[in-house]
């Protein structure tokens, strides 16, 4: 019997990733590094010092979602470098914290222009190069999209927009042998929760809400991101998989 070897499943495979400078970015470039995916990391930060000793597949590019002229540059930098471009993780988000009351309109209207409009931006200005390739998308969604979190306005409204966004866009480009998926991990650690996961009275509420007890990890995400950017699920597309622990079963 055949045996596969998970750890090359994505091997020659040009992957873009936004947000990848550090967090769960800088982790889901080294795990599809590790499965053999050339990298090409972007970013509006700079960027951390790479450790994977994959890096001479490894590309780093400047990008700033919220502008369409940065994004169509992107992903021209990358096809002058690489030729084309396979997959496409939307991984760039910001959060603004504080109650829907009194969350400013410019709060407001950054995390959605961050978190939503950046990763359809990003979507169409890869749209011709992965349909040359018949690529594949992972989105970042959120529990905090499916269900509702405390102080959370903005952030949970354009998670949950981007979950959406994600099946529409898998319907759309079906056709076109695109698939378009989604993740959407409960909190994990990043510099995006470090004051969350310091708060001892709120852990302790949040894992009361988990099933399994536990945060999620950073390669938590990024295995469930690789596998949905596999052949093995070739047949899946327009899904959200949430990364919870069980927090969206009830």
């Amino acid at each position: 019997m055949e045996l596969i070897d998970m750890a090359n499943d994505l091997i020659g495979k040009v992957a873009v990733i936004t947000g990848a400078a550090r967090g769960i970015g800088l982790s889901i470039a080294k795990e599809l590094a590790d499965r053999g995916a050339i990298i090409a990391s972007a970013d509006v930060l700079p960027f951390v010092e790479w450790s994977n000793d994959l890096k001479a597949l490894h590309s780093q590019y400047f990008v700033d979602i919220t502008s369409n002229e940065s994004c169509l540059k992107l992903i021209e930098s990358v096809l002058a470098d690489h030729g084309k471009v396979d997959l496409l993780v939307n991984n760039a988000g910001i959060v603004r914290r504080g109650p829907a009351h009194s969350m400013s309109e410019e709060d407001f209207t950054k995390v959605v222009d961050v978190n939503l409009n950046g990763t359809f931006r990003m979507c169409r200005a890869a749209y011709p190069a992965l349909k040359a390739t018949s690529g594949s998308i992972v989105n970042l969604g959120s529990t905090s999209g499916q269900a509702a979190v405390m102080n959370t306005v903005s952030y949970s409204a354009s998670k949950a927009a981007v979950m959406f966004l994600t099946k529409v866009l898998a319907y759309e480009w079906a056709a076109d042998n695109i698939r378009v998926n989604a993740v959407g991990p409960t909190i994990v650690p990043s510099d995006m929760t470090a004051s969350l996961l310091s708060n001892e009275e709120y852990m302790t509420e949040k894992l009361a809400s988990i099933p399994l007890g536990r945060v999620a990890t950073q390669e938590d995400v990024a295995k469930s991101i690789a596998f949905l950017l596999s052949d093995d699920a070739k047949m899946i597309t327009g899904q959200i998989l949430f990364i919870d622990g069980g927090v969206t079963t009830h």
